[in-house]
């Protein structure tokens, strides 16, 4: 019984400050500010509530437990007044579905007959995306606040990337960038510097953490943990203008870890990238998979925090 008070009273706590965020966001309309600081003063004064010496006579919650419910409810009372004016994941620069249809039918030339999925790896995927997501759900919500808190809008970036044998998919990731960032530009690949990175999207690029929401796509079928890197649509199309044979990549699934990124670096020309890809998938292997997940657990755990690291790994350890 005294569990179920526990729960009614966090449910009841957390629809309060999501309604009172929504109300005086609301109220807030009146005046010139902007939408960005409008929501951070909304769900900062649903949120200051829960340190109201009278307030915890409502809610029969430990003082701990109190705080975070409310800010809690105040964030998800700061996504809804969010939702009415914007989508909640930024879709940029779809393709057009006439490189959609060439980018098709470029792969269908070449792959006549596709690639089952061997079993074991299907399983594999599965049971390893299940193990993450349970054991990483606080870091999703906190990736998620801190990405709203900073430049609220849209949690998710979906990038239309190319999956196998060449359908476009929905790559969803967390939006490391400035809402619109590519607007002006189109699609293109990040620099090093780019300045329309967030804060919180430099920490969630360089952990890898922005890849976390991929694992939506594995549940999907989409993706896999190990395989070639998704590229975008207009991006391929633009590579099999010069070379036709990249389409040789996308005989498996594309995954969130590939040989590339591991043994070599994010800004490898599309041909090494491919040279990487068709090493992978003549000897694509359980423990091939296995050894190439270490490694890039490794690089986002340890490598990439060290100060004179060169973006590769040690030689012996693709061995």
């Amino acid at each position: 019984m005294a569990a179920e008070i526990i729960i009614l009273s966090v449910i009841a706590q957390i629809f309060f400050h999501a309604v009172l965020t929504v109300l005086f966001e609301s109220t807030l309309e009146i005046t010139s500010m902007d939408d960005i600081r409008r929501y951070r003063l909304a769900f900062l004064f649903s949120s200051a509530f829960t340190f109201i010496p009278w307030y915890r006579y409502f809610f029969s919650l430990h003082p701990l437990g109190m705080i975070l419910a409310g800010i809690a409810g105040a964030f998800l009372g700061g996504l809804i007044a969010t939702r009415r004016k914007t989508a909640l994941w930024e879709n940029n620069s779809p393709p057009s579905p006439e490189i959609e249809k060439a980018v098709l039918q470029a792969h269908r030339q070449v792959i006549e007959t596709p690639l089952a999925i061997p079993m074991w790896k299907r399983l594999f995927d599965l049971f390893f995306a299940v193990l993450a997501a349970s054991a990483l759900s606080p870091v999703w919500a906190l990736a998620a606040f801190l990405i709203w808190f900073e430049d609220p809008g849209s949690i998710l970036f979906v990038k239309n990337s190319v999956g196998k044998d060449g359908v476009n998919f929905h790559q969803f990731k967390f939006r490391t960038m400035i809402q619109g960032a590519e607007e002006a530009t189109g699609p293109i690949l990040a620099s090093i510097h780019d300045e329309r990175v967030l804060k919180t999207g430099r920490l969630l690029r360089k952990s890898h953490l922005d890849e976390l929401p991929q694992l939506i796509n594995i549940f999907k079928g989409e993706m896999s943990l190990v395989g070639p890197r998704p590229q975008r649509t207009v991006l391929v199309y633009q590579y099999i203008q010069k070379i036709p044979e990249y389409v040789e990549r996308h005989r498996v699934l594309p995954g969130i870890a590939g040989l590339a990124q591991v043994a070599g670096s994010y800004y490898m020309t599309p041909r090494q990238k491919l040279r990487f890809d068709c090493l992978y998938i003549r000897n694509i292997s359980m423990g091939f998979d296995i050894k190439l997940l270490c490694l890039a657990c490794l690089i986002a755990i340890w490598y990439r925090w060290q100060k004179n690291w060169n973006g590769r790994l040690p030689r012996w350890m693709m061995h």
